[in-house]
């Protein structure tokens, strides 16, 4: 099986903090949070034509 590729990303200390506990909570990894999340938003996204930096809705603050 060959190599799958590598991704790196870097998250301001909040947000990572978050996901840690929603990991723990879930009993999942970082690494499948990740994966999760892309998966979504390549899902979400397909087929459009995208202006890229996207505006995001920040949903963390709403829904807090």
């Amino acid at each position: 099986m060959a190599a799958k590729p590598r991704l790196s990303i870097s998250l301001p200390e909040q947000e990572y903090k978050e996901l840690l506990v929603l990991a723990e909570k879930h009993h999942i990894s970082l690494a499948w949070l990740g994966r999760q999340a892309i998966v979504e938003f390549l899902e979400r996204y397909q087929g459009r034509e995208l202006q890229l930096p996207l505006t995001m809705p920040d949903v963390r603050s709403t829904s807090r």
